[in-house]
């Protein structure tokens, strides 16, 4: 199958890529002063036109969104005015790519906590009518009475009838929730629970701020019906849990796999968890003598499990079906996988050449005298973001 690879130079400091009606929309930092914001560029490729979303909108970046349904055709971002008492006035928005319309979801106000970074808040849009809001708030004085030190409260807002419903799940609350991820139109995958690998807020080796990270499976349908009824134990497919001394990495959701990092820093272990939501089939791998520094090693590529390795000063990628080692890089630094795209950097004339190559055969298709920066795929065609 052909593959179309289109080279893009950033415009600024990339903050995040997402594909909206066949297009791109490229998320940069603006640099500016006071609250941090954020600017929304669509990236046409039929015409090479970059356009900005409504470039007078100030969008804060200080509200961290997770696009957690399938189909998506829109894109979200809050705006924010700030009230004589220190109080913030927040808009969550929605953009329709498709009709260039935007709407307002819902309005929250919020202390001024808020612009300092002592709490945040996570918007997890579980459709286009259906918020789930998440605020966090660091409270060190009463943490012996609780798990950890950050105090988790969580709303579910239906747009269309402008209600909201508190959730009181004890996991939930407690252990606050990292991730929901789409695995398809209407299963999820929920992460709960985070370390100090994921948020500065933890401490590294401190019980005492310890949250339990779990990883569960479940449909969109259900989780709601379940927060509607204002149950205190929800029902999810629990896949994997970790306490302490053990901790999860952001798992990635590729083809019929979620791929889940379990991390030991002390004795610089890891398991590399797969596990096929379709078939409830589980792959473990075992590694030793980590780079704490370098944890990202699971990898599903063409719907393959793969535990990247480096052996002998050469990196690796070894097929857990097959246990051999399908993919070796020589004299060149690995960087990223996009799709079924393998990403290097190798050194030429005191200049980084971005090497592109094709999975499975590993065929060269770019070597380029640049830096990669990100990539992105849709429909079989690569968008690959660069600098000199």
């Amino acid at each position: 199958m052909n593959i179309n690879i289109n080279l893009i130079k950033k415009q600024g400091d990339l903050y995040d890529l997402v594909v909206r009606d066949n297009k791109i929309i490229e998320l940069y930092h603006r640099d500016v002063a006071g609250p941090g914001e954020l600017s929304f560029h669509v990236y046409e490729p039929k015409t090479n036109t970059l356009t900005e979303i409504e470039p007078s909108v100030k969008k804060i970046d200080f509200v961290y969104f997770h696009i957690s349904y399938k189909p998506c055709q829109e894109v979200y971002y809050a705006v924010y005015e700030e009230n004589e008492d220190t109080s913030v006035d927040l808009d969550i928005i929605a953009y329709n790519v498709a009709r260039q319309e935007t709407r307002i979801m819902c309005s929250l106000h919020e202390t001024g906590q808020v612009l300092t970074g002592q709490k945040r808040v996570k918007v997890f849009v579980l459709s286009p009518s259906l918020l789930l809001i998440q605020t966090e708030i660091v409270d060190t004085a009463g943490a012996a009475e609780r798990m950890g030190n950050i105090v988790f409260t969580q709303a579910l807002y239906d747009t269309e009838s402008n209600t909201a419903t508190e959730i009181i799940e004890e996991n939930l609350n407690n252990n606050g929730i990292n991730s929901i991820v789409p695995l398809n139109e209407t299963e999820v995958m929920i992460k709960t629970g985070f370390s100090f690998l994921e948020d500065s807020r933890l401490m590294y080796g401190s019980e005492n701020d310890a949250l339990i990270e779990s990883v569960y499976v479940t449909t969109i349908s259900k989780f709601t019906a379940d927060i509607a009824l204002k149950l205190n134990n929800i029902d999810m497919k629990l896949v994997i849990s970790t306490y302490f001394d053990k901790y999860i990495l952001k798992p990635e959701v590729k083809d019929d796999y979620i791929a889940i990092n379990v991390v030991n820093i002390e004795s610089k272990e890891s398991d590399c968890v797969f596990y096929n939501f379709v078939t409830g089939e589980k792959l473990t791998a075992k590694n030793t003598d980590i780079d704490i520094n370098d944890l990202r090693i699971a990898y599903v590529i063409d719907n393959i499990p793969y535990v990247r390795k480096y052996i002998e000063n050469s990196c690796e990628f070894v097929n857990l079906n097959s246990a051999e080692n399908d993919i070796s890089f020589y004299d060149e630094d690995f960087i990223d996988v996009c799709g079924n795209l393998f990403v290097t950097h190798r050194r030429h004339a005191r200049k980084n050449h971005m090497r592109v190559y094709k999975y499975p055969h590993m065929d060269l298709l770019l070597d380029e005298a640049c830096n990669y920066v990100a990539g992105i795929e849709h429909d079989n065609n690569y968008y690959i973001y660069f600098e000199k």
